[in-house]
């Protein structure tokens, strides 16, 4: 056996992944498939970039109060998230209530006091901490601004950009499934390394 040249079969899987790592993104993980809509949503607990408080997704979801999480992907440097800044505070004030907003910033390039104001001064809803991008990587999350909503029991009932999620949610919290269950997110790239 040990004699034996490796098989063309071995040679050229062997080739094929070394060339599919060599090409990902630096700081870019490799994880399983993407969760997408009708999917379990991962657990996360992250700290709020105010006060330091935990914000875990079981809690969210058990809000009694609340038929949904919009997860909102954001950044504070991101011109397409200045852009849908008016239009989230807009659907969060339509929709309190009704559904849960929570922000979260996973580029490791932007400092915590300027993630801090840039929330402040931005957005109505809590802005979590993702230290090293780990619930973006658990999300398969590419864009700023990109949303994921979730259901009480978990699931994932949209993903995709802010120009269709009023939509969404307007079905969901009506009881009806999502007409548009997956759009695309347009925006900026997560920096996963400062």
């Amino acid at each position: 056996m040990y004699g034996m040249r490796p098989s063309r079969w071995f040679i050229a899987a062997f080739a094929i992944s070394t060339f599919a790592i060599s090409t990902l993104p630096a700081g870019a993980a490799l994880a399983g498939p993407a969760p997408r809509s009708g999917d379990k949503a991962p657990a996360f607990a992250l700290k709020t970039v105010d006060k330091g408080d935990v914000r875990a997704l079981t809690d969210l979801t058990a809000d009694k109060h609340s038929q949904a999480v919009a997860l909102v992907f954001l950044s504070s440097r991101c011109p397409y998230v200045a852009q849908a800044r008016q239009p989230l505070a807009d659907l969060a004030k339509e929709w309190s209530g009704k559904v849960t907003f929570v922000g979260i910033n996973a580029n490791q390039n932007e400092p915590l006091d300027e993630i801090k104001s840039d929330a402040a001064l931005n957005f109505p809803f809590p802005m979590l901490r993702d230290d090293g991008s780990k619930i973006a990587d658990a999300y398969a999350a590419e864009r700023t601004p990109e949303v994921f909503v979730v259901d009480p029991h978990g699931v994932i009932r949209y993903h995709g950009g802010v120009a269709d999620l009023g939509p969404a949610l307007r079905e969901l919290t009506a009881g009806k499934a999502v007409s548009k269950a997956e759009s695309r997110a347009f925006g900026c790239t997560i920096k996963r390394k400062p």
